[in-house]
């Protein structure tokens, strides 16, 4: 009988457990590891799908309620403009856009005294446009480019599938069931004017946007124009475009303009000059 080799026996202080290695047991621990994550990353695309699924089957009036709950705190009264030239100005606007969104939402506008170069959409359709978007838009294409991919938020329900989704699962259980009297908490409700959206629920919406500035005839040239604007004022590394919850401002003009090709407009905008909130 031959000798057995003990020279790729482990040593009795290297077994450990249920006699594993060291090794074996760093293996199987990052096996363990892995497959957690997975089940986790599994979990949340079950619920983001869920989530989806429940806010594109409810009700309008859950939408509503969930904007129409939070409007007044995000545009309260004492910011409000009142100059009837300037609010006359964005209601032509909505009344150019408004009607080939296909939307099931009926919209409000209302104009801030906010410098931010901004405008935001809440669930159900209120619109706030500030006054700093007006001041900084040098034309009216630009304004309508931006209302535009405004109303595509709320078209495809992009704000209730977020609000719904930080609530949690028991507003997913009411809203399933037919509850509408949804509260959202004014942080996640105002997270949707501060970059809240994601990078394909940003791409969705420029798509969508552009898709009813051709409908209305209106040049999608402004939506590019303003993008790239917003890209030379603001530059970043194109390392970090990977990174950011929003897509490259540069991309998006890039886009824009190619998707701006070959179209003839059929109704010329004026720009928005001279006008004030009170």
């Amino acid at each position: 009988m031959l000798p057995r080799d003990m020279s790729d026996e482990p040593s009795p202080s290297e077994v450990q457990g249920f006699g594993h290695t060291k090794g074996q047991i760093a293996k199987e621990l990052a096996l363990i590891a892995m497959a957690l994550g997975l089940l986790v990353l599994g979990g949340w695309w079950a619920v983001r799908g869920a989530t989806n699924l429940i806010a594109d089957s409810a009700p309008p009036s859950v939408d509503r309620t969930i904007g129409e709950n939070s409007w007044k705190a995000l545009a309260p009264d004492d910011k409000r403009c009142t100059n009837a030239q300037t609010l006359d100005y964005v209601r032509q606007l909505a009344d150019a856009l408004v009607p080939h969104t296909d939307s099931q939402f009926e919209f409000e506008f209302t104009v801030v005294d906010d410098d931010a170069v901004n405008a935001f959409a809440l669930p159900g359709g209120f619109v706030t446009v500030n006054m700093g978007l007006l001041r900084s838009a040098k034309s009216g294409e630009e304004v309508a480019g931006v209302i535009a991919h405004e109303l595509a938020h709320v078209t495809l329900r992009h704000g209730t599938r977020r609000i719904l989704r930080g609530l949690g699962s028991m507003a997913l259980l009411s809203v399933l069931f037919g509850g509408t009297d949804i509260e959202a908490p004014a942080s996640l409700i105002g997270g949707l004017v501060n970059t809240a959206y994601d990078r394909d629920q940003e791409a969705e919406a420029d798509s969508v946007g552009l898709q009813t500035l051709h409908r209305a005839g209106i040049d999608p040239r402004g939506m590019a124009t303003f993008f790239r604007r917003i890209a030379e004022q603001n530059p970043q590394p194109g390392a970090l475009n990977v990174l950011s919850t929003h897509p490259d401002p540069g991309d998006r003009a890039t886009k824009a303009a190619e998707a701006a090709q070959q179209f003839t407009a059929s109704r010329s905008l004026d720009a928005p000059v001279g006008l004030t909130c009170r």
